[in-house]
């Protein structure tokens, strides 16, 4: 087998491709016309996010802004919208749910490629290359994110090993040009739109470079050395990806994201006892398997590292070897950092790395247990195949005779112990289907290792053929095991509209003053339809705007916030009893209702008071006792006298609304969110924005007839895109450059001159 790969290194990546396609088989061959995968946020948050832009784009728009969603969200800064990574376009050119599901097939091969090569980088066999990458891309972490529909986070996930890569192979060649893959790697990692996994990304390129400064003869030198490498690729790459990287800051630093302390970033951090589900993967049930599902810590995608027994065991046998330190030590800091603050290790990075704070479940970080079983995996295999008999029973014979007997006996015992609770026990639920669900997954973990002894055991064998045998064996084993708990939560299903947004197509008439109230966890339905919600399903909402909607019930379509926000219909399942609102359809059980007494989406108060602290404001918001349409609050003083007057929104486009004024004049108010980059004029002429009542845009209006434009145009986006294209721009330039040179001198080589 390692022979083929070495005489045709192109199976490593055809043979990645091939499992890719059998792992994710209904992905590439869907078993209905419709059927997609489902993964919570797919259609929660992903589906409808990509078919706003790929509508918008196909109606000849560009989709800087997303009025549909809160009161107004920037579609540039928004990392999950991803607009400028390639994938996003493929997704604009096949459909939304179907080019998605291609993306991350592609991404998943991908990203086991990446792992092999990166395996290959510390002397990794062929073979076990192989079994890192089948590891790293199709084990338990990534099916439990793709259970959950983690799209930018499974995008990203790719780009990691082949920057860890690339940075290895830029301190081996030791000049900047070998930073140039590097760059171009970290650069598509940065536009594809995931920040925390990107902070990942920073931490494993951190790790290598002490490793390098560990390995190195005089550190000081080997750490500036190291050091100076890793700066320019991260430059670099930060120019490749400004596009994204501007505006997205711009928001986080506008978020309710933007100061989170230590509580907020260790949510969702490990329970150290769930450390188990790296060996026994349903000990705490599956979230997919009725009626008992998962009764572990929230949240199960964030706690399920589980990449195989073999695996799990590589880490004493590399310790053992004396081999793998790099890998062992990634084990180690995932576990650390895994239980947040109780590890010690997360105050340090929230301290000294910008931006930390700003992302939460510490328990994402067993992703570096996954990345570091992957790499002893492929290591350990590299040493079987390439040590001499003596030395491979030396390494296994403890395994063989004492750790593997005992641990399957113990299992087993485990086994038959739980199941005797269960058909004892009085079937007063839960505890009784728990300790049936135990008791399987204990049996199922026997079983494994069996199977991990009969492969040992054949690596130990004097047979010439037992050898050949082990290592097909393991290959087959470590797969296996790998895929037969990631498999299963990965699904698939038909994504139908939402009837609730079905009916209001029909029933809701679109237009800027269509902004709704729908009930929980259909919120982003209007972003396909049309209809403006005032809720959203984002982690990056507007901190002015969350501090807002939580004065009062959000689903309160009459409350003083939904009132002052234009709220003119209310989607609902059950009736809705108020004097002021009027039913106007029932559709599949879904109950459609119009205000009588909408409060107008844009107006003229009468008069302005100034008041500089925000809170004080939205107390008065709350208590609701204000006529807030004759009288608007500004943060500073302004020379525009108010007397009151007329507006009419007579355009409203994604990016530009236009509102025709007359009367007296005053401070023209519209009840979209307030954000850098919106730009004012009236009648032609620029004028400033001013943010009123805490959340909204104002400008002032003289008196008589005015057309007033609102035009989304961010600083941030006009620079971020001129660097990211000058980058790329730059980058092809320098490879087509050394491509020619290449070839030139190969064809000098060939025809000297004078011959």
């Amino acid at each position: 087998m390692e022979q083929h790969f070495e005489r045709h290194p192109w199976l490593l990546p055809l043979t990645l491709a091939v499992l890719t396609v059998i792992f994710l088989r209904p992905a590439v061959i869907p078993q209905g016309p419709d059927q997609v995968l489902n993964g919570a946020d797919f259609p929660n948050m992903f589906y409808p996010l990509h078919q706003y832009i790929r509508q918008t784009i196909l109606s000849g728009e560009l989709p800087l802004w997303n009025p549909r969603s809160f009161i107004g969200h920037p579609i540039i800064g928004n990392p999950h919208a991803a607009l400028f990574y390639p994938a996003t376009w493929f997704m604009w050119l096949v459909g939304v749910q179907r080019g998605m599901n291609l993306v991350l097939v592609f991404h998943t091969w991908l990203s086991a490629w990446g792992m092999a090569r990166l395996a290959r980088s510390f002397g990794a066999s062929y073979v076990g290359s192989l079994l890192a990458g089948i590891l790293y891309a199709m084990s338990g972490w990534a099916g439990a994110h793709y259970y959950a529909g983690h799209y930018n986070l499974l995008v990203v996930f790719a780009w990691i090993p082949w920057a860890m890569a690339a940075y290895r192979h830029a301190l081996a060649a030791g000049t900047w040009r070998a930073t140039l893959p590097g760059i171009a790697i970290l650069g598509a990692a940065l536009l594809a739109g995931h920040p925390p996994m990107v902070l990942y990304l920073g931490i494993g390129l951190l790790t290598l470079w002490l490793y390098h400064l560990a390995q190195a003869d005089d550190p000081l030198h080997g750490a500036w050395y190291a050091g100076r490498l890793l700066a320019i690729t991260v430059l670099g790459g930060l120019v490749l990806g400004a596009a994204l990287v501007l505006p997205a800051a711009e928001l986080t630093l506008l978020s309710a994201r933007n100061g989170a302390d230590l509580t907020f970033a260790n949510q969702f951090a490990l329970p150290p006892a769930q450390f188990i589900d790296i060996a026994l993967p349903g000990f705490f049930g599956n979230p997919k398997n009725p009626p008992y599902y998962y009764w572990g810590a929230d949240f199960f995608e964030e706690f399920t590292p589980y990449a195989g027994l073999l695996p799990l065991l590589a880490i004493p046998l590399a310790i053992r070897l004396r081999k793998g330190w790099y890998f062992v030590g990634l084990v180690v800091m995932g576990l650390v950092l895994s239980v947040g603050v109780e590890g010690a290790l997360m105050p340090i990075l929230l301290r000294w790395v910008p931006g930390f704070s700003m992302f939460r479940a510490p328990g994402r970080s067993l992703f570096f247990v996954m990345l570091g079983m992957a790499g002893l995996t492929a290591l350990l295999t590299t040493a079987l195949q390439t040590s001499t008999l003596e030395a491979r029973r030396d390494l296994l014979r403890p395994a063989v005779r004492r750790w593997l007997p005992i641990g399957a006996g113990v299992a087993f015992a485990g086994a038959i112990f739980f199941s005797g609770w269960y058909a004892s026990a009085s079937h007063v639920e839960p505890m009784p289907l728990r300790a049936f669900v135990v008791s399987g997954s204990l049996a199922e973990a026997g079983v494994i290792l069996v199977g991990v002894w009969l492969v040992l055991w054949l690596w130990i064998e004097p047979e010439p053929k037992a050898q050949r045998w082990a290592l097909l064996l393991t290959v087959i084993l470590v797969t296996l095991d790998a895929w037969h708990v990631a498999i299963p939560i990965i699904t698939y299903s038909e994504v139908p509209e939402p009837a609730i947004w079905r009916g209001a197509r029909t029933t809701i008439p679109t237009g800027p003053d269509a902004r709704v109230v729908a009930p929980g966890g259909s919120e982003t339905g209007s972003q396909v339809t049309g209809h403006l919600n005032v809720a959203g399903y984002d982690p990056l909402e507007v901190e002015s705007y969350a501090k807002l909607e939580a004065l009062t019930d959000r689903h309160d379509p009459s409350s003083s916030v939904n009132t002052l926000l234009g709220v003119k219909y209310l989607m609902v399942t059950s009736p809705y009893d108020k004097p002021n609102w009027e039913l106007i359809g029932i559709t599949e059980g879904n109950i459609y209702y119009r205000r009588k007494d909408p409060f107008p989406r844009a107006w003229i108060a009468s008069s302005v008071a100034v008041e500089p602290n925000d809170d004080a404001v939205r107390e008065i918001i709350k208590a609701g006792k204000e006529n807030l349409q004759q009288k608007v609050y500004l943060d500073h003083a302004v020379d525009c006298p108010s007397s009151g007057g007329t507006a009419t929104i007579t355009q409203y486009r994604i990016d530009d609304v236009e509102i025709k004024t007359g009367g007296a004049g005053g401070i023209l108010t519209l009840s979209d969110q307030f954000y850098p980059g919106w730009q004012a004029s009236v009648d032609g002429q620029p004028a400033p924005i001013y943010r009123a009542d805490t959340v909204f845009r104002a400008v002032c209006v003289p008196t008589g007839d005015h057309i007033v434009r609102f035009e989304y145009r961010p600083m941030s986006l006009y620079v971020g895109l001129s660097l990211t294209i000058i980058g790329w721009l730059a980058l092809a330039l320098w490879v087509i450059y050394r491509l020619v040179a290449r070839r030139n001198g190969t064809r000098q080589m060939v025809n000297p001159a004078g011959a």
